[in-house]
């Protein structure tokens, strides 16, 4: 986050600077036009109503934030260009509510002041939580009061407060928490909350573990007369986590990509339908109902994005195991390479239908995914022989996620990243819901071993594009002609 004007910038979080990056702009007359989760999401100066200057205050910041830029020379900078648009001082300007000309203050200095504090203070916090909430050796999160030279009085009653992450007060009250407030939180590890209970907090006095009450108050919107509920010593527009609206704002993001990429591809017209050559058993006695809906569901939503290039597949059963060491496996005849079955696990209540495309992912690389069908003799299954395959184990390797995974053998190896990466990329590209709630559940999962197995929605990107071009390579998917107009 930034620093008191003159000072060196202190290294900001990569989360915080892709919080602002992913921001997109919003015009509005007053801040009331936006509000709350809203802010997440949009970047938006109050009265800026030029979208290309609103676009160049966002770049600025991001770029103050990547380089270390102090205030003052953000100000400057910003100063000029402001004063360069004719945005700058008292102006004549129309309210587009009620197109009434009405004189209102632009650019100034304390405006500068604002924009900076309140956007690189919630970006700082967003990255803070997003680090924290994935962490399992930090259940815990404290609340401090900032620099402020005076502090509200609800603040100063939560100073001190540490309480399990899981706890709702974070949901509303995970700092900045209005307008000039400087309140931080950091997450806690075991260790420190108990030198903090047995030795006091820095600065004196021991923690606060009692969750308060947040008193409810009404605020009206001045601009629509909209009431809303809002919280005691929360002002209008912060009650919400900016942590929580980053992660909202990833699977927006993705799922826009989804919704483009859904509305231009198809399977290709001369494929062979995977899902003839998996044989899900009818009988209820043989698989139990969650299971047999999960495999069934894995089965659509591999239909609605690709079949396989022409050629024959062998028929595989599914089935239904106790497996406690797995959620699913994919087996073989080691000896012959002739595939076995893929088995379903009975300990895996949560993401059966994720699993079940996860298993098929196995069944097509052993098929010849990677341009010809695996030498069983090798451990390593999916062979880099195409270009296109290249690229999509080239954009796995180069997401941070994988980073995670050096030195597990197993979690870490080819065939275990392409079974994860095209489970993942069905669930998106399907429009499933089924299977992306079930990815949701991974992607938040209280455990890390569970959460590292899938990628969060920004580092997945470029690997589903990799995927897209893999299976038009493959001729597998097709570009969908457009409708001739009428």
């Amino acid at each position: 986050m930034a620093a008191p004007p003159g000072a060196p910038a202190p290294p900001v979080p990569r989360e915080a600077i892709d919080y602002l990056r992913r921001k997109r702009v919003r015009t509005g007359w007053s801040h009331e036009d936006v509000w709350r989760e809203e802010h997440a999401m949009a970047f938006t100066v109050a009265k800026m109503m030029n979208v290309d200057l609103l676009r160049d205050v966002q770049r600025s910041l991001i770029v103050a934030q990547q380089q270390g830029t102090t205030f003052e020379q953000w100000r400057k900078e910003m100063e000029q260009k402001m004063s360069a648009s004719g945005w700058w001082g008292a102006k004549e300007v129309v309210d587009p509510k009620d197109g009434k000309k009405v004189i209102a203050q632009l650019g100034s200095s304390r405006r500068l002041r604002t924009i900076w504090a309140v956007n690189t203070g919630q970006a700082y916090q967003a990255g803070i939580w997003e680090r924290g909430s994935k962490s399992s050796s930090h259940p815990f999160i404290l609340y401090r009061l900032g620099p402020s030279k005076v502090h509200r009085a609800q603040h100063e009653r939560w100073d001190g407060l540490m309480l399990p992450k899981e706890d709702p007060f974070w949901r509303a009250a995970f700092p900045r928490n209005g307008w000039g407030c400087k309140c931080t939180a950091r997450f806690v590890s075991r260790a420190q909350a108990e030198r903090y209970r047995r030795e006091g907090l820095p600065g004196g006095g021991k923690p606060r573990e009692t969750p308060p009450k947040l008193r409810r108050v009404d605020y009206t919107n001045s601009r629509t007369g909209e009431v809303r509920r809002g919280i005691d010593g929360i002002d209008p527009g912060f009650e919400y986590n900016p942590g929580e609206g980053r992660e909202q704002q990833l699977r927006t993001a993705f799922r826009e990509r989804d919704a483009i990429f859904a509305g231009t591809v198809e399977p290709n017209a001369n494929s062979t339908d995977v899902g003839s050559k998996l044989d899900v058993p009818r009988d209820p006695k043989q698989m139990r109902s969650d299971l047999r809906h999960g495999a069934h569901e894995a089965v659509r939503a591999v239909r609605r994005v690709h079949g396989v290039a022409a050629g024959k597949l062998p028929t595989i059963p599914v089935e239904q195991v106790n497996d406690p060491t797995a959620y699913g496996r994919f087996r073989w005849w080691a000896a012959t390479g002739a595939t076995k079955d893929i088995v379903l696990s009975e300990v895996d209540p949560d993401w059966p239908a994720l699993t079940a495309v996860h298993e098929i992912g196995h069944f097509l690389d052993h098929a010849g995914l990677s341009g010809s069908p695996t030498d069983l003799k090798d451990r390593e299954t999916v062979k880099e022989s195409t270009r296109t395959m290249q690229a999509v184990m080239q954009a796995i390797r180069q997401s941070p996620r994988h980073a995670l995974l050096q030195g597990h053998s197993y979690l870490g190896s080819q065939r275990e990243l392409w079974a994860r990466a095209y489970a993942q990329y069905i669930a998106w590209r399907s429009g499933s819901s089924v299977l992306k709630a079930q990815l949701d559940k991974v992607l938040t999962h209280a455990e890390q071993g569970v959460r590292v197995k899938q990628w969060p929605y920004d580092e997945f990107v470029p690997i589903a594009e990799a995927i897209d071009k893999l299976l038009m390579s493959r001729r597998w998917a097709s570009r969908k002609k457009k409708k001739p107009k009428p």
